[in-house]
């Protein structure tokens, strides 16, 4: 059968969409409530756009999760946006603590003499060791010195600034204090090492039930008390939600549209060999949110029921774990267009296209820094910069290459349709034998769906928190996830706002 709708020039009345993705970053959340409220705000400048769609999908994995989870559950219980940023703003101030006794005018004075202090003394010092240095060698780096190398005082480096300071104090006391985090994480659970039987190998362990309670107090519920599921339809926004099988290390997409068969599910696994396949008919739960937002230091790692197919045709149904987002994909891009083409690609509407997107990008962790990261908490936090920043710009630069070759795919099939109907016609009946690429569902391609399908990202803006700063001016901690002080939640907020405004010009024109 000869598939003639390869180059379907059908029209689709939404062709162009937006998409809202949230990373993933534990406190950093209010970042992007800060981000969030100046694209509202902009949005609803009048009253034109009540009912109208602000984002079509808004995805995220982790705090991200969180953050696309309360917009989608605002807008399906209002049916507007307007108002969502506020829910967001609100929820992020209340996981809150006040950490009011570090906040020290006096404090910070001494700390700020000291900083000047400690900086004269390395400059003196580097200049003293920087000629011993170019005299003697790198002697210092040799047994039996080297294990003396960063007590050396030109190694000191430069002294925390008084803001990070506070923040480091206050993550202090959250992470081994005996309240824990309150509203976010219980006090830390010590899991002894029973296998190697090593008193100083221990892990800190952590339940973040008290942040699923917060998150609870702001999802719709019935009227016996129950919570309403996510599952929308086309005219409601498009939820999508990551996590990470932990004994398959791949990612799984939790989505609150129904697949072509009318079901909500995932599914997921290696084409070849297993299939994996979770059903939640009745909408995304608080069971599925949490599956996204724990990371391994939770004392337990929540578990969903999984239906597994084997390439033997053996069928097996059992818990399995799920860990946080972020280890995988903590800008989940990827999942994003392969479900936006997915869902249109089969489609039952004849004629439909898939849309374009445009896509706004809440980016927590710099991929720019100036310095080098010298004390073991600066180089620290550099690594989970690292682990955790944007990776995604190669999945969007390959999208727009494979467009650019799609469009000169179709100007050429266009061509050769106007010119010869015959060698139109072989053509069609080439492109419709099977290839060895195949797809999720682990069957075999035909040429013509490495075409149909296919889509364009016409605009995609990063929001960036904290890039191209000097490790020396940078107030971040390593524990800058789990920092949750009201000041610093304040400060988060205002910040993106502010730098939403600064990328205004790259998203105001449409966003509208």
């Amino acid at each position: 059968m000869v598939d003639n709708t390869f180059f379907s020039n059908g029209s689709n009345k939404n062709s162009k969409q937006r998409a809202l993705i949230f990373q993933g970053g534990g406190a950093l959340g209010a970042y992007e409530a800060g981000i969030f409220k100046v694209l509202h705000d902009n949005y609803f400048r009048n009253d034109d756009n009540i009912s109208n769609t602000m984002f079509d999908i808004v995805a995220g994995t982790s705090a991200g999760a969180i953050n696309a989870v309360l917009l989608v559950n605002y807008v399906t219980h209002r049916g507007t946006w307007k108002g969502s940023a506020d829910i967001l703003i609100d929820f992020w101030k209340k996981l809150s603590t006040s950490t009011w006794y570090f906040e020290n005018g006096f404090v910070d004075y001494w700390q700020d003499i000291a900083n000047f202090s400690r900086d004269q003394s390395n400059k003196w010092w580097n200049q003293i060791f920087g000629s011993f240095d170019k005299i003697y060698g790198n002697w210092r780096e040799k047994w039996p010195f080297l294990p003396f190398y960063y007590y050396w005082p030109d190694k000191l480096g430069p002294l925390a600034t008084s803001e990070s300071s506070r923040k480091y104090r206050s993550w202090l006391q959250f992470s081994l204090g005996p309240l824990g985090t309150p509203n976010v994480l219980s006090p830390s659970i010590i899991q002894p090492d029973f296998r190697f039987f090593n008193p100083f190998s221990f892990m800190l362990r952590y339940d973040n039930s008290p942040i699923t309670q917060a998150i609870l107090k702001y999802w719709n519920k019935n009227s016996d008390g129950t919570l309403i599921p996510l599952r929308t339809t086309t005219k409601q926004p498009r939820l999508l939600i990551v996590g990470v099988d932990v004994q398959d290390a791949t990612t799984v997409t939790f989505d609150s549209y129904p697949k072509e068969n009318g079901h909500l599910m995932s599914v997921y696994g290696d084409e070849d060999k297993v299939k994996h396949e979770i059903n939640y008919d009745e909408g995304i739960e608080m069971k599925h949110l949490l599956a996204t937002m724990s990371s391994h230091l939770r004392h337990k790692l929540p578990e969903l029921k999984v239906k597994t197919t084997y390439s033997d045709g053996t069928i097996e149904e059992k818990s399995r774990p799920f860990m946080d987002g972020f280890y995988l994909s903590n800008t989940p891009l990827r999942e994003v267009l392969q479900a936006h083409r997915d869902y249109y690609d089969k489609s039952t509407i004849e004629g439909t296209t898939v849309p374009s997107l445009d896509i706004i990008i809440g980016d927590l962790y710099p991929t720019l820094q100036k310095g080098t990261p010298l004390d073991s908490d600066s180089l620290n936090n550099r690594v989970q910069d690292i682990l955790y920043h944007d990776k995604s710009k190669y999945d969007e630069k390959s999208a727009i290459l494979v467009s650019d070759y799609i469009g000169i795919s179709k100007i050429l099939w266009n061509y050769i349709e106007n010119k010869d109907k015959k060698v139109a016609e072989q053509l069609k009946t080439e492109i419709n034998k099977i290839i060895r690429s195949k797809d999720r569902k682990g069957d075999h391609r035909k040429f013509c769906d490495l075409i149909n399908g296919r889509f364009t990202i016409d605009n995609i803006v990063r929001i960036e928190y904290g890039n191209d700063l000097h490790v020396n001016e940078s107030d971040d901690i390593n524990g800058k996830a789990f920092e949750f002080s009201t000041r610093t939640i304040e400060n988060l907020v205002m910040i993106g706002r502010k730098d939403a405004l600064h990328y205004k010009d790259k998203w105001e024109n449409w966003l509208k």
